[in-house]
Formats: C-alpha cells, sequence, structure tokens
C-alpha cells in the first residue's frame, strides 16, 4: 500500500509542477517578446521544468533514450513487488524509503521556489491586470479524479 500511496504523492506532484509551468507559459504568452516579465516568467518555467525533471524523464525518444527518473524508477519497484507472489523483499521496501525520500525532496524543492517567487510573480502579474497563478492543493487535485 505505501507504493501505491507514493504513486500517488508523485502524480499530486507531477500534476502540481506542470500546472504551474503551463500557467507561466500561458501568462508569458500573452506579453510582447521583450517585456521583462515575459523574460522573467519564462526564467521561472525553466526553474520549475528543472524541478520537474528530477520526477519524469523528458528527454525525446521516450523509452529508448535509457532515461530514468522517479517516475521510472518507482512504476519499475511497483510493478516488481506486485507481480511477486510473497512479501516485499527488505531491498525493495529500502528502495522504496529511498524514492520516497527523493520525492520529498523535490515538492519541497518547489514550495520552497513557490515560496520564494511566486507572491513576487503574481504581483507583477497583478500590474499587468493578468490572471495570478496559484498551485493546486491537494483537496482540488482529489476531486478531479471523482
Amino acid at each position: 500500500m505505501k507504493l501505491y500511496n507514493l504513486l500517488g504523492e508523485m502524480t499530486f506532484a507531477t500534476d502540481r509542477i506542470n500546472n504551474l509551468r503551463l500557467a507561466l507559459d500561458e501568462r508569458a504568452s500573452r506579453l510582447p517578446t521583450d517585456d521583462p516579465l515575459r523574460q522573467r516568467l519564462t526564467l521561472a518555467s525553466a526553474q520549475v521544468g528543472e524541478l520537474r525533471r528530477k520526477i519524469v524523464a523528458t528527454k525525446e525518444g521516450g523509452m529508448i533514450t535509457g532515461e530514468e527518473r522517479l517516475r521510472e524508477n518507482l512504476s519499475d519497484l511497483y510493478g516488481n513487488v506486485v507481480f511477486f507472489e510473497g512479501r516485499p523483499s527488505q531491498t525493495q521496501v529500502e528502495r522504496t524509503d529511498v524514492l520516497a525520500r527523493e520525492l520529498h525532496d523535490v515538492v519541497k524543492d518547489f514550495d520552497a521556489w513557490t515560496a520564494k517567487e511566486l507572491a513576487g510573480i503574481n504581483a507583477q502579474l497583478a500590474k499587468k491586470k493578468l490572471d495570478q497563478i496559484k498551485t493546486i492543493t491537494r483537496e482540488e487535485w482529489d476531486k478531479t479524479d471523482e
């Protein structure tokens, strides 16, 4: 059950990061190319994209590239545990804990980034009369799955 819940946490984290990145890109697209705010939004999107790359493989070519990130490692581990007829091995339990820590580190970095950057970005968006950006909460995310 721990792996199943961890997959849910990872999916939520990825959705939060993707939603923010897409919102930054969308607001940037509404501004002139030479607008400093557009440049800030583009940089912010790239920074958030780097956090996303810690969770999911993003290189073109998918599985062919051999790139593996948290999602791929967690999916492999989940498959190994689910299709094994016995209890998870000690190695699998330890691997689960390692992947959980790695995911929580990325989420912590994302939360720190939003705490540091998002208020300033939203203040500038408000001056341009553009919609502010907010991150989705777990409750909001859970409702999208109902």
